[in-house]
Order: structure tokens, then sequence, then C-alpha cells
């Protein structure tokens, strides 16, 4: 009684069948237990009954709870406090192998070390370092730590030294054992993780930044920045049916263009005071607006729902631009044209 009494939340069901249940005037477990299992499994699917049948239970559901893991930390004392960079280090790699040791025995890398520096007066003094890849390697947070305190900007006060370092992972991520000094691709890549871990580290990680691919239609949306450190995946643009130029214009600038009425190229155009003459002309390549994302969808109206029609020319002088028309001729709006990118 108590779970035919329960909603039909209690199934953990996804958002779209608990609402496909609501719909149907079925709110409590007790209006689906006096229904037909075959029928419920015919209109709501075969989970649904599933669910019900573990609850009520006529199917087991033993739960595995998961220990909970020891944490990942290290800690030195001293008979006698000591107080020279240099020997905070020495300690802090020391320590480095003992949690080095630790993850690899459960097949971790930490990702965020916190290196706490106890004084022998009882102040405390924290140094935080991250990297953007899992690591085990001791001299690379070593490095790291270093980087920090040469850009304190208060710089450490032993005091009359400190008499104990503690260091804890506190982020840790799988890291699988690899071959490494075979692949010149994979020590390059390793090269330029370290260079975006010194960065972070010496700037700030949301000071470096990379570009990632956006699932967006048009070309100066179609990538976004974010921090370098957070983004572990594997940068891959696709390609476009046409070439896109590496620099981009933000935004496009705009030109005075002669040009074939109604989709032809640009014949002569008008660029920073230069008049270009066209010798070679590639396009149109018709980019329609995001009407899905816009309000009023495909019939709405106004500048940013408007069709441009992308060229790549040549002029004269071997200079290669990315131009397009933003409208139409023949419409209520007159076309205007931009120049919205350079190729090499």
């Amino acid at each position: 009684e108590d779970v035919a009494a329960l909603p039909v939340a209690a199934l953990d069901l996804s958002e779209e069948a608990a609402s496909a249940l609501r719909r149907a005037g079925l709110k409590r477990l007790g209006d689906l237990a006096t229904r037909p299992a075959p029928a419920l499994a015919a209109r709501f699917g075969e989970g649904v009954v599933l669910r019900l049948r573990q609850l009520t239970g006529d199917v087991a559901a033993p739960l595995a709870p998961q220990p909970m893991q020891a944490p990942i930390r290290a800690e030195a004392r001293f008979a006698e406090p000591i107080a020279r960079t240099d020997d905070v280090l020495e300690v802090a790699e020391n320590l480095l192998r003992q949690v080095a040791a630790q993850m690899e025995q459960r097949g971790l890398g930490g990702r965020r070390f916190v290196l706490t520096l106890h004084r022998s007066d009882g102040a405390r003094r924290v140094l935080t370092v991250e990297t953007g890849q899992p690591t085990r390697d001791p001299p690379l947070v070593v490095r790291l730590l270093r980087e920090r305190i040469d850009n304190l900007a208060d710089p450490i006060d032993p005091g009359f030294g400190f008499d104990a370092i503690t260091l804890a992972v506190k982020r840790a991520e799988p890291l699988a054992a690899r071959q490494t000094g075979l692949d010149q691709a994979e020590e390059n890549q390793d090269n330029l993780q370290a260079l975006i871990d010194r960065l972070g580290v010496r700037l700030g990680q949301d000071s470096v930044l990379r570009l990632i691919p956006a699932d967006r239609h048009m070309p100066e949306q179609a990538q976004v920045q974010t921090p370098a450190a957070k983004w572990n995946g594997t940068v891959s643009f696709s390609l476009a049916a046409m070439p896109r130029p590496l620099l981009l214009f933000d935004p496009p600038q705009g030109i005075e263009v002669i040009a074939g009425v109604p989709d032809g190229p640009p014949l002569r155009l008008r660029w920073r005071g230069t008049v270009h003459e066209v010798v070679h002309a590639e396009g149109p390549e018709r980019i329609a607006p995001e009407w899905w994302r816009q309000r009023g969808g495909h019939m709405g109206t106004g500048a940013d729902r408007t069709t441009r029609d992308y060229y790549r020319i040549e002029d004269g002088r071997g200079r290669r631009l990315w131009v397009f028309r933003r409208g139409l001729y023949g419409t209520q709006t007159t076309p205007a044209w931009y120049v919205h990118g350079l190729f090499p």
C-alpha cells in the first residue's frame, strides 16, 4: 500500500516517459499496478513495467554500494623546521612520488594538487596547481609549484620555519599506462600541454584559451573560446564544402562592389579606399540564417535573418578575399557587401 501511494516519479524514468504517464492520468504507482502489464509495455515501453516490478519486489533489484575511496595524500613532518624554498620543493617532490604510487595502484592521474605548508606558529600557506591532463609525473608538478611560488604577489613567509608539509590530490581522473618516446605527435602534444599548464599557473587558468568547434551554422559562430586547461578532448574541425579563411574580421567590413545581378560574383570592389579588380571568383555559397534559433522561425524578418551569398575572389595582385552579399536583389532590403576574411 505504501508503494502504491508513491508518484510515478519514483520509477526514475525519463522525463518524456513520466510526462506520457501523467498525460494518460496515471499519477501514482497504484494506478499502474491495476493495469495489465502487456498493455503498459505496449503503450509506454517495457522499462515502465520492469521498474514497477522492481519496486513491488517481483523482480530483484539489489543495490551495490560503492565503498569510499581513501583520500590520496602524503605528509612529511620535521624534527627541525625548514625555511628555504628549495627545501620545500624537494620535500614536495618526495611527497609527489608517494601520491604517484598511490594513484598508479588505482589507475589514476592527478589534475589538482594542493600543497599545504604548516608553520611552527600554527599558520598555514596553501599552494594549488592544476594540470590540463591527468599526470603522475612529480617533476612536472614541481615545476608548476615553482612557477606558482615565483609569481606570488605575497612571497612565502616561513616565519620560524615549516614543521610539516602535506600534499593532497583533490581531483584525479583515470590514467592508463602508455608507451612513450616512439610517437613524435604524442611528444609534441605533451610539450604543448606542459606549456598550457605553465601559462595557466602564471597568468590564470581562465586567461589561456583555445578554440573548439561549436554546433552553429554561421561562420563567425562556428567556434568558441574555452579555457585550454579545462578541455580534455581532441579538437577536430570538420572541413566545409568550400574552404574557410584562417582570418575572419569581427565584424565583417563593408565594401563597395560592382557585380552582376541577381547572383553574379563581384567584378570590382573598393575596400579601405583601394580598388580591387577581380580576376577569379568562386561561388556563391549560400548560407541561410539560423531561423530555428530565432523567435518567429523562418517567417521572421530583420537584418539578422538575411541570407548571405559567399564568394572566394582573387584580385589582380594575388590577394584572396572571402566576401559575401547580405540580402537578395529583388527584395525589400537593399543588398550590402562585406569582406569577412582573408585567405593566406
